[in-house]
């Protein structure tokens, strides 16, 4: 019979109450602000400085704008998130956001590799750093951990990082299951980008031209592989009394990721909600892959420190 150890900060209550809904609200409407101004600030310097710019397909207010809020609004989610059902919420937030960055940071050079602007495309990276800073900061700082009462907290005490109980709850699913699964969300997104970048995004409604046939046909084909295995994982953890909590947490939220970023996929069949339908998939992939790095940055966290709540 197999020996199930594990440590009890895995799943055990912190000492601190999730932030307020009216505060999580108001940190997103001043998220989705101070994002899409200081991308404008950045448009508008760039285009006044290099006015052969000006005309710049990914300089336009709805192509910016409308993604902007899509990622302000998946990292108001997250943040909610981890608040919740997390250990440490701000240092798993924070790697979140940066795994995020860097993950957008993709697209930009596969533009710079298809010859685009360099300024352009520099712009447009930092444009993702503006968003995920001012994000990250208004949303810890404006709708941060509310501490809880000594006898609260005292009940909620965890035990050291090295203690051990017997025969509980453990991973079910193996640590590499979780990083195939996060190194396929991101494989799909780069797909899923390159497609949209290479194939005109004016095109007539229709599944794919006879430009990049074979891009679809492999994006198709690793979505759905990836929405079984998806719902495969989700069964499995769903149906073992034996899960943690961050493999339900982490199962649930990546097979209803998969699910929206195929929606916003079918969506862009049609050219007049083809740019909604980006915007639901990139929402999509941004859940899913938030999902599947729950289980494996939650079973690094430790007890918050002392200004988790404070700072």
């Amino acid at each position: 019979m197999r020996r199930r150890v594990v440590t009890r900060e895995l799943d055990a209550r912190a000492p601190y109450a999730p932030p307020a809904p009216a505060r999580v609200v108001a940190a997103t409407a001043l998220s989705a602000g101070a994002s899409l101004v200081g991308d404008a600030v950045l448009v508008r310097w760039t285009t006044n400085r290099y006015p052969t710019l000006q005309h710049y397909s990914h300089f336009r207010f709805s192509d910016y704008g409308t993604l902007t809020l899509v990622g302000v609004l998946g990292a108001a989610l997250a943040w909610w998130f981890v608040t919740q059902y997390v250990n440490a919420p701000r240092r798993v937030f924070f790697r979140v956001a940066t795994a995020v960055t860097v993950a957008l940071w993709l697209p930009d050079l596969w533009l710079l590799v298809r010859g685009e602007p360099g300024r352009a495309v520099v712009v447009l990276a930092l444009m993702h750093l503006v968003v995920a800073v001012a994000t990250y900061n208004v949303l810890v700082h404006v709708a941060p951990l509310r501490p809880v009462s000594p006898l609260k907290a005292q009940v909620n005490v965890r035990a050291p990082a090295d203690a051990v109980t017997l025969d509980t709850s453990t991973a079910v699913i193996g640590h590499s299951t979780w990083v195939i699964m996060t190194t396929l969300v991101v494989a799909e997104f780069v797909l899923g980008l390159v497609g949209m970048l290479y194939v005109p995004f004016s095109r007539p409604s229709g599944w794919t031209t006879h430009r990049g046939v074979a891009l679809y046909l492999s994006h198709a084909v690793l979505g759905g592989a990836l929405g079984l295995a998806a719902i495969a994982i989700a069964l499995v953890v769903v149906r073992d009394p034996d899960a943690s909590r961050l493999e339900r947490i982490g199962a649930k939220v990546g097979v209803w990721g998969v699910a929206f970023g195929a929606i916003g996929g079918a969506l862009c069949y049609s050219h007049s909600l083809r740019l909604a339908g980006m915007a639901v998939m990139f929402l999509g992939v941004s859940v899913a892959f938030f999902g599947y790095l729950i289980p494996l940055l939650g079973q690094g966290s430790r007890a918050p420190l002392a200004d988790e709540t404070t700072s």
